[in-house]
């Protein structure tokens, strides 16, 4: 008789680990359903797009401000349709394409970064649950960290800057106002870049009269 009683108990002890275990994967599999819902693919995919318009505007508004140093700088300096011009309008393209790549990469990051971040949090739950965290608390925790996680990444995504984008193209710009800085101070008298032809090398004798023996 008291192997009967011993064969039931470990029939009972089998059947609640049979439970404790198809609870467990109840819990597991909420999680992975949540987490994997195609609604959650979308916004992997939204915030990559709205991130990587969010930097490329960034660098519309640097290229536009740079186009138009550049122009000025060129009308300054008379180089307007020569091969300086050209020049600098390759560069500025070659840095604009750079600088779109940038933006691109961006977004790309963003959308990565929530991912990851989705995949830490669904670690950390299916541990939870295979310590016997309940299917429906699961479930509601999951959707809270993929609620948290959005709005963390949405946040950090656009809180940085490109930066500078077009630095070579801004100094040949900050050249061209230097040159024009010295070529008005030597026009009204405080250099010596421009000389009259009228007058000798020193710039302060007329030819025709002599100072001194």
């Amino acid at each position: 008789m008291g192997g009967g009683g011993g064969d039931k108990a470990q029939k009972q002890a089998a059947a609640d680990d049979a439970k404790r275990q198809a609870d467990i994967d109840a819990s597991i599999a909420g999680i992975n359903h949540i987490y994997d819902s195609p609604d959650r693919q979308k916004q992997y995919d939204q915030l990559t797009a709205d991130t990587t318009k969010y930097y490329t505007d960034d660098v519309n508004r640097q290229e536009a401000i740079e186009a138009r140093k550049q122009k000025f700088a060129l009308a300054r300096s008379g180089l307007v349709g020569g091969s300086e011009q050209a020049y600098q309008g390759k560069m500025l393209g070659q840095d604009y394409d750079k600088a779109l790549i940038a933006a691109t990469r961006k977004g790309n990051e963003a959308g990565a970064n929530l991912r990851s971040s989705d995949e830490s949090t669904r670690q950390n739950l299916i541990g939870m649950a295979e310590a016997g965290l309940d299917a429906g608390t699961a479930a509601n925790q999951a959707t809270r960290s993929l609620q948290g996680n959005l709005l963390s990444s949405e946040a950090g995504s656009t809180a940085d800057s490109l930066g500078g984008l077009f630095g070579d193209l801004s100094a040949g710009y900050q050249q061209s106002q230097d040159a024009k800085d010295a070529r008005n101070g030597a026009l009204y008298g405080y250099g010596s870049l421009f000389q009259s032809p009228m007058y000798g090398a020193g710039g302060n004798q007329s030819p025709g009269y002599s100072y001194g023996p």
